[in-house]
């Protein structure tokens, strides 16, 4: 009579196969996120970036949809110009209120409030385009609020 060898694994064999294969599986998808996270924080603790600046934030409350888009399509050339020629500013946002949608917030955020009375409000396209805004606040149209900080140094951005 023969006997066959090696030829069928054991019962214990075909249980412990899937249990190693899902520790592999498992270790790997640990180090892939792992490693996705150090690069999207590289690597390192968050710190803040830039430090002490001084934020400027400022409501705009608009009459009527067509005046918010306006003025919205009005402010593109800003940012860009800002983004190209304003290495002092740090954030330039525009964003809509949840609650409100007439209701826009700009977060704008500067190395110092010096470089934001000294070099942003003398340029180009910033001169170019507040008048417009002023035109619509004098007409009603829009009533602008806020407020500014220093930074404290804590946190993270």
């Amino acid at each position: 009579m023969k006997v066959a060898r090696g030829t069928a694994m054991n019962s214990s064999s075909t249980k412990i196969f899937p249990v190693v294969a899902y520790m592999i599986l498992g270790a790997a998808l640990y180090h892939a996120v792992n490693l996705v996270g150090k690069k999207a924080t590289g690597g390192e603790p968050r710190e803040r970036i830039p430090g002490k600046a001084w934020t400027l934030i400022v409501t705009l409350t608009f009459t009527s949809e067509a005046d918010q888009k306006n003025i919205l399509e009005e402010w593109k050339p800003v940012t860009k110009y800002c983004a190209e020629k304003e290495p002092f500013l740090y954030h330039y946002e525009a964003g809509r209120s949840d609650a409100d949608p007439l209701k826009l917030y700009m977060v704008e955020r500067y190395e110092s409030k010096e470089d934001y009375l000294a070099k942003h409000k003398s340029g180009e396209e910033f001169l170019k385009f507040r008048p417009k805004l002023k035109a619509l606040q004098d007409a009603g149209k829009v009533k602008v609020d806020g407020f500014s900080y220093q930074e404290l140094g804590y946190g993270f951005v």
